[in-house]
């Protein structure tokens, strides 16, 4: 076969196999720069929503109940505190750790007691009452 002819049979056989990938090529180069634009239209409008301060929802349902926790040892009773009652009312029953105010000064209540401070040993003077600014010194 002559070299001329063989070339040209062998150029129409290669166009004929590459025509078809030219042409996948060549719609895949044209679809992928429409999506680019998309790709960049989409980067912009999440740009757009990040940068946007979030409205919250409504809340949801409550959730499930939680463990319970491992039962301890309860601890000894502590001291009784101070509970603070105000000025002492004449006839009122006062328990521990009861405070009141009677005559310008703060009492302690140690045991149960109806009597006024000053009168009973029930009653512990706490912070004894002030030298009036008004008063002479002695």
């Amino acid at each position: 076969m002559r070299p001329d002819v063989l070339a040209e049979q062998l150029a129409v056989r290669l166009r004929g196999l590459l025509d078809p990938l030219v042409f996948r090529v060549a719609v895949l180069e044209t679809a992928s720069g429409s999506w680019a634009g998309e790709l960049v239209a989409v980067h912009d409008r999440l740009a757009a929503l990040d940068a946007r301060a979030p409205i919250p929802g409504p809340a949801g349902p409550p959730g499930p109940p939680g463990r319970d926790g491992l039962d301890g040892k309860d601890g000894a009773p502590g001291i009784p505190g101070l509970r603070y009652l105000g000025v002492h009312v004449a006839g009122k029953t006062y328990d521990v750790g009861d405070v009141v105010t009677h005559g310008g000064s703060a009492w302690y209540c140690g045991s149960p007691t109806t009597d006024a401070p000053a009168q009973s040993p029930a009653w512990q003077l706490m912070v004894k009452r002030g030298r009036d600014v008004r008063e002479k010194k002695p």
